[in-house]
């Protein structure tokens, strides 16, 4: 139940972003925010985007909880599934997919990203989209994630 209403509460600063971005403290996280933001942000651009599954022993709990229905739960089962995946090269400051919107509220994260697809009704033609990530960061480490996909379909014999 916390981890729902934690997830609501979420979606409820995301679609206030505008007064967060806009409003008197625009910009002031506190120390505490700061450092949870930049953890997630170990995991999103370092380990993610650069391909160093080996850092999620620095920022991410044994118990991480993965909401991805594509993706087994806990530290191991991350760096399981992404480690195969992952193709490791020299860490930069700055983001290879710069996300188009971060907010951080206490101890969650939130990232939106700007992405581009191939339209399904004609391949031609490509159509804007957003897709988010969201990490609570508790005690240092990452705890939970949540983004907005779905359970993918098997892989077909022979493909």
């Amino acid at each position: 139940m916390k981890s729902t209403t934690k997830l609501i509460g979420a979606a409820a600063l995301a679609g206030l972003g505008c007064v967060v971005l806009f409003g008197q403290n625009a910009g002031k996280l506190s120390s505490q925010e700061q450092k949870n933001q930049d953890i997630a942000t170990k995991e999103m651009k370092d380990i993610l985007q650069y391909g160093h599954v080996e850092l999620a022993n620095e920022v991410m709990a044994p118990g991480y909880i993965q909401h991805n229905p594509n993706v087994p739960g806990g530290r191991d089962g991350f760096m399981k599934f992404f480690g195969p995946r992952a193709k490791p090269e020299p860490i930069k400051p700055e983001w290879k997919n710069k996300p188009a919107l971060i907010l951080t509220s206490g101890d969650l994260v939130f990232f939106m990203y700007d992405r581009e697809g191939k339209d399904p009704a004609d391949p031609s033609k490509t159509y804007k989209y957003n897709w988010f990530d969201m990490l609570r960061v508790d005690n240092g480490m990452i705890q939970e994630h949540w983004d907005a996909a779905t359970k993918n379909a098997p892989p077909q014999p022979g493909r």
